[in-house]
């Protein structure tokens, strides 16, 4: 929270140790947008899950339109917040229960390493949290990835 750039945390573990509970804890008044992944949830409930998430925290309350994919999805989030005003503390995105997030052929990891890459690691006030369960998918597909967040 306090480096000079923007920061992405992966936060994994066993189920039911508290690592949600510790980055509410811990986090909870900078936590601008929070996703959690619906289990065993098509791409289409996942998207509207989005965007209902993405209204109670950035849109006043407004019911948000269902993006068509998680690229539309990223598009809108950081949308809503070039739109907020500047402050000087980061925001933290966080977003629980990722390997739910990205289901087979959801395109999810692909529209979040852009999002990483294109618009969030740009921005000084932004501390990106991905947590799941699903350690080893975690350490798998985004701690070794090779792709858009290699190292």
């Amino acid at each position: 929270m306090t480096s000079p750039g923007a920061e992405l945390v992966a936060v994994y573990g066993r189920r039911r140790v508290g690592k949600t509970f510790l980055v509410r804890q811990h986090l909870r008044r900078d936590i601008q947008f929070e996703l959690t992944g619906m289990h065993a949830a098509t791409l289409k409930l996942q998207l509207r899950n989005f965007a209902e998430a993405l209204g109670r925290d950035l849109g006043q309350g407004i019911r948000a339109e269902a993006p068509r994919s998680w690229l539309d999805a990223f598009g809108a989030l950081g949308g809503a917040l070039e739109r907020l005003p500047r402050r000087k503390r980061k925001r933290v995105l966080f977003l629980d229960e990722v390997p739910w997030l990205a289901g087979p052929r959801s395109g999810f990891l692909s529209a979040f390493e852009h999002f990483w890459n294109s618009w969030a690691s740009r921005r000084s006030d932004v501390v990106v949290i991905v947590c799941g369960s699903a350690a080893s998918w975690l350490v798998k597909e985004l701690l070794h990835a090779r792709g858009g967040l290699h190292n």
